[in-house]
Order: structure tokens, then C-alpha cells, then sequence
């Protein structure tokens, strides 16, 4: 195959990735995604194939995060081609793991035979378990909005979605390469994928029946179509007020709480000044009214601590809980070691200390917790979460990354978590994506970035017990032991060989 076919074929799979990942979501592309770069590397060597595979992680990375060089040229601000260096290294760094992954493909397939395509595939979510990600951007979460091939992940999570994605893209490579001789892999494949869509149908019936039986939780919902950089113009009561006016907006529908996003108030809600104006907001408007804030503290010392809150007023005015963020955001909130030793070269960067435990607020005898930001894309953490929580309540504020893919990016991986643990999620963002994700999967709210938002939605209270909250989880690190085994079997061979 002339080489820059192969490069050509490398960076149109990359390029289809972006196609699948949101706003666009066309999700049936991933099935098909792979198979031009897996056709690129089949019969090369080793370097061959990891160059290959770098060239469309390259291309992948750099167009699915591309909104970095926009949010750092704004916000930073730092200029733009300084920007697009840093974007430049950051795709470099990550896209990787696609080389070193896509490496072993041609050696997989000349040692197992036809046994390469579920056996990759296991290598790839070995690599998407291992690998430490600060946005945990799996292959299978590009199918959130296929509801029922999405239903899987209620059972082996979205890494499980990964599998059969890498599954379905090599038996149609192999279908391909063999010119229909080797038809078993593609066989299985099709016959999988049914499965799934088969279970997937009877699932999502069944859990939108429930959904329409549940008991209902009236929220009222804000968001706000302003830009950031006019916002931090504005004084600390300008911002305090628009947030007062949408709530006596949304009021008169009589909601049982009301949600303010993350960071829509600098101050501690405990100052003695705005606490009584904030408890006399409730108690006008007869609601519970939860709101994400700072909290800062001085100490005798002279130190300070910081904290990333969420606190809430019942309807008589009383602040009767508080969470603390538990994972600060790195090089956001906080400068991880050893790059801590630059913070007073770095303008932006908080201090923020992490929060020691989840909370669990109840209102009307529902209980719910408050995962702030990007702790709603965290696995482990939103399991910890669920735990005693009849619906997840996540605020975070995606303003700092302006009009970009970044805000739909984000609520996917947290519409993800709740279909993983089957729990309801209503998330607050700033400027949006605001929603509400039901255990179904379906999205009755999607309010789009930039545009106001003040709406009473009643969310049905039906969390589920996922297979994979039980367990279903250790599918990802069961396809871990298999890929490691098999890079175990050709490295003992190439050793043995040598």
C-alpha cells in the first residue's frame, strides 16, 4: 500500500472521532471509525504502526480539544500562537497512547489469527483503564445519545461500549482484509451488536415505564446567557441579583428547590451581611434554594484556606448543609506537585483545599448529593456519591471555555455516570449545557451554552441498582488482564525468539 494512502487512512479515522464526539454526535460513525486506521497498520512493522498510530491520534486530539488554544488565549490570557503551542505539546502528549497502543496491531494479528479482533479490543480498554486522564474521554461514552444501544453501560459501563465499538471496527477490518474469507469475527460482531440493541429496547422500555410511575421532584433550573468575560466585570450584588431575580422568576411555578450553578457567588454565604438577605430569599419564595460558593477561612495564624461549596437554605431561611468539592480541579483550582513550586509565577491558579466527604441533602424527605464540576466525570467518585442519593445534583460553571465543544464534551461524560448508576441527574451549568438525565438515558432538559434558562421541571425519583454499580465495573479491568496477558504472550515469544 503506498505510504501515504496509509497516513491518508490514519488521519480520516482520527477525523471521524471528532465527527462522533458532540455537538455533532454521529454516533453510527463509530462503528466504522477504526477500520481506516486498522486497514493503515495491519501489515507494517512495529515502528511503522506506531507512527501511523500517532498520526491519527494526533488528529484526533488536536480537533476534539481544540477548544484549549481558544479558552487559554481568553481567559490566560496569553496570545494565540503561544496558545496553539500549548496546544501543539498537550496533542502531542496525548495522542500518544493511540501509537503505543495501535503498535501491537499487526503483531496481534500475524500471532492470534482472527482471535486478534476481540483480543485488541481488550488491549484498547487495558489502555483506557491504565491510563490517567484528567477528562476521562472513553470511546464508548460517543454513544449517549443512541438509547438503545446506550443501555450497556448500565451494565458494563461505557468502557464496556468501548469493547464492542473496537470489537465491531476489527471484524469489519478483518471482513475487509480477508476480501470475506475470514467472515466468523464479523458474524460474532453483527450478532453481538444485535444482542445489545435487542437488550437495549427492552431495557429503555422498561425504564421509561418506571420513569413515568415515579413519584416527581419539582427543580427550578437557571442559567444564564452571559459571557464570562463580561461577568467578571460585573460587581459581586450585580451578580447576586441576577441570581435573586431568576429565582423569584422561577418561584411563582413553586418549585421544591432551586438551584444556583457553581461559583454563582464569590462570598461565604455566611456573612453576616448576605445570609440574612440570602434567608429571607428563601423564606419569601418558599423554597429550598441551593447554591454553589466559596468558602474562605481565616485562620489565627494568619493563614487561609479555601474550599469549592455547595450550601443550602431550607425554606425557612436556615443554611442546613454544606459540601466541600472533594477533587479540586488540577491547574484550575489548585497546582498539583512538583509544578506547585511555580504558583507565584502563575496568575489564575487557586488555592483550594479538597473537601473530606460526600453530603447528602434532603429536601421533602428526597436525598440527593452535589458533585461540583468535573467530579461528576469521575467514576469512583460519583459510585461514593450515589450511595444513599436518590438523584445526583451537579453545578459547575464550563463558561471559561466559551462557545466551543468543550461544554457538550463535559455533559456527556457526566450524562454518562448517570446512566452507569442509574441515578436521575439534574446539572446547573453557569452559562449551560444545563440538563436532566434520566436512568433511561433520555434528556428531557438540554439547554444549550449561552442562553437563559428559568424553568420548574418535575424529575421522576426512580434510582435504579445498576449491574454496574454492583460489580459491573470490573468488565473494564477483566478486558485489563486479558489485554495485559496478551502483550504477555508476544513479548515472552519475541524474548524467546531472540
Amino acid at each position: 500500500m503506498n505510504p501515504w494512502l496509509r497516513r491518508t487512512l490514519a488521519v480520516v479515522s482520527g477525523l471521524v472521532l471528532t465527527l462522533v464526539s458532540p455537538p455533532l454526535s454521529w454516533a453510527p460513525l463509530h462503528w466504522f471509525s477504526f477500520v481506516p486506521v486498522f486497514i493503515a497498520v495491519h501489515d507494517v512493522d512495529r515502528k511503522q504502526a506506531f507512527r501511523l498510530g500517532y498520526l491519527c491520534g494526533f488528529a484526533a486530539v488536536f480537533t476534539l480539544f481544540h477548544w484549549l488554544a481558544e479558552t487559554m488565549a481568553v481567559f490566560a490570557p496569553m496570545p494565540m500562537p503561544v496558545a496553539v503551542a500549548i496546544l501543539v505539546l498537550f496533542t502531542s502528549v496525548f495522542g500518544l497512547p493511540y501509537g503505543l497502543i495501535l503498535q501491537f496491531l499487526p503483531l496481534v494479528r500475524r500471532r492470534f489469527g482472527a482471535w486478534w479482533v476481540p483480543l485488541f479490543a481488550c488491549v484498547w480498554v487495558m489502555a483506557e483503564r491504565l491510563q490517567p486522564a484528567l477528562f476521562p474521554y472513553y470511546q464508548g461514552v460517543g454513544q449517549y445519545r443512541s438509547p438503545w444501544v446506550w443501555q450497556l453501560a448500565s451494565v458494563i459501563g461505557s468502557m464496556g461500549l468501548s469493547f464492542l465499538i473496537l470489537l465491531v471496527n476489527g471484524a469489519v477490518a478483518e471482513l475487509l482484509l480477508s476480501r470475506g474469507k475470514r467472515w466468523a469475527p464479523a458474524a460474532v460482531a453483527a450478532g453481538l451488536w444485535l444482542a445489545n440493541l435487542a437488550f437495549g429496547a427492552d431495557r429503555y422500555a422498561r425504564v421509561t415505564a418506571q420513569n413515568a410511575a415515579a413519584p416527581t421532584f419539582r427543580v427550578g433550573m437557571v442559567q444564564q446567557g452571559v459571557h464570562m468575560q463580561t461577568r467578571l466585570q460585573d460587581r459581586g450584588e450585580v451578580i447576586v441579583k441576577s441570581w435573586v431575580d431568576l429565582t423569584r422568576k422561577v418561584a411563582k411555578d413553586h418549585p421544591q428547590l432551586v438551584v444556583w450553578p457553581e461559583g454563582s457567588i464569590f462570598y461565604n454565604p455566611t456573612d453576616p451581611v448576605l445570609q440574612p438577605y440570602l434567608a429571607k430569599l428563601a423564606k419569601g419564595t418558599h423554597t429550598s434554594i441551593l447554591m454553589g460558593a466559596g468558602t474562605h477561612v481565616e485562620n489565627p495564624d494568619g493563614t487561609t484556606h479555601d474550599w469549592n461549596s455547595a450550601y443550602m437554605f431550607d425554606a425557612t431561611g436556615e443554611i442546613v448543609g454544606r459540601y466541600d468539592k472533594m477533587w479540586p480541579l488540577p491547574f484550575g483550582e489548585y497546582l498539583p506537585w512538583p509544578t506547585s513550586y511555580l504558583a507565584p509565577f502563575i496568575a489564575g491558579v487557586g488555592n483550594f483545599q479538597p473537601g473530606l466527604e460526600p453530603h447528602i441533602f434532603e429536601v421533602d424527605g428526597v436525598k440527593f448529593s452535589t458533585p461540583i464540576c468535573y467530579e461528576a466525570i469521575l467514576d469512583s467518585q460519583m459510585r461514593l456519591m450515589g450511595t444513599g442519593a436518590d438523584f445526583y445534583l451537579n453545578i459547575t460553571n464550563d463558561a471559561w471555555f466559551g462557545d466551543t465543544p468543550a461544554p457538550h464534551q463535559h455533559a456527556m461524560l457526566a450524562a454518562a455516570e448517570a446512566m452507569q448508576n442509574g441515578r436521575p441527574m439534574v446539572r446547573i451549568a453557569y452559562t449551560g449545557i444545563s440538563l436532566v438525565v434520566l436512568p433511561s438515558g433520555d434528556m428531557p432538559v438540554y439547554a444549550e451554552p449561552f442562553t437563559d434558562l428559568a424553568e420548574v421541571v418535575a424529575v421522576p425519583i426512580a434510582p435504579i441498582e445498576t449491574v454496574y454499580r454492583r460489580g459491573g465495573w470490573l468488565f473494564a479491568w477483566l478486558c485489563a488482564a486479558v489485554g495485559a496477558g496478551t502483550l504477555g504472550v508476544l513479548g515472552w515469544e519475541s524474548r524467546r525468539n531472540s
